[in-house]
């Protein structure tokens, strides 16, 4: 019988495996491989029947078949051109869950054929780097408990109130002036 020798170290790391494959008992063991692809990897070679191939196909043509229906739908509804582009659609809705911004460098335009109803459900504000043009063919009504124009806290004079040196003593109780 031959004598062995081994270092301390060559002995330590041996242990050490050996606790390692106690612990793990999966680590000595090869696992076989995944059959999806890895990313820049090959495709495992695989056992495919005929009619899996065959079933695999029609799925991937429904859904391409279903991917070219929305397609048409939403080229028929928007239109995009060099210029820019259209939605156009019966009913439109655009759903924001936070923050909705219209932005252009030159002009926004709302435009109804009928009613066009704007609400807010806090504080409303429309502001202007110029001036505010407010014009109807009708009537321009504005309602409110309370009404101030230009920050105004003196009552607007009406029919009946009285005036006193210039100032309004009685004036209107919603209306107020600067």
């Amino acid at each position: 019988m031959r004598k062995m020798f081994m270092s301390l170290a060559s002995i330590l790391f041996i242990s050490h495996i050996s606790f390692a494959i106690a612990a793990e008992p999966n680590m000595g063991k090869v696992q076989p491989p995944s059959m999806a692809p890895q990313r820049g990897g090959t495709i495992p070679q695989l056992q495919l029947t005929p009619d899996y191939l065959y079933k695999q196909i029609m799925a991937l043509q429904q859904q391409v078949a279903g991917l070219q229906a929305q397609v048409n739908a939403l080229r028929s509804v928007v239109q995009v051109t060099q210029n820019g582009a259209t939605i156009q659609a019966a009913n439109l809705t655009i759903n924001a869950q936070n923050n909705l911004a219209m932005i252009s460098s030159k002009k926004i335009n709302l435009t109804a054929g009928d009613d066009l109803t704007l609400t807010s459900g806090k504080d409303m504000s429309l502001q202007s780097q110029k001036d505010v043009t407010a014009e109807g063919a009708g009537k321009i009504r504005i309602k409110a408990p309370q009404i101030k124009l230009n920050d105004g806290t003196q009552p607007l004079a009406v029919v009946g109130s009285s005036v006193s040196g210039g100032k309004v003593i009685n004036g209107s109780v919603s209306v107020f002036v600067k």
